[in-house]
């Protein structure tokens, strides 16, 4: 299946936004993406991005555990520092 939708979060997930996507979905393939985004305060915080499929299957916010160890979906929280 294709990315159909991103949504990302500056808040642990409470609250998400729709993100741009920028290429055509495909199925299999990287989406490239952006979201405008102003932060209320500086300093250390969190960026997620929750991606949707066109099935409308949504990555979950933990793993299901994997023996293999390559089998990993879901959303990951990226530190990002704001100045």
């Amino acid at each position: 299946m294709a990315v159909a939708r991103v949504d990302v979060s500056a808040d642990v997930g409470v609250c998400r936004r729709p993100a741009r996507l920028h290429d055509r979905p495909g199925t299999g393939t990287w989406s490239r993406w952006s979201l405008s985004w102003r932060p209320e305060a500086s300093g250390a915080t969190h960026l997620s991005a929750r991606a949707t499929d066109t099935a409308g299957r949504t990555q979950p916010d933990t793993a299901v555990p994997d023996t293999q160890g390559y089998l990993f979906d879901a959303v990951v929280r990226h530190p990002v520092s704001v100045v």
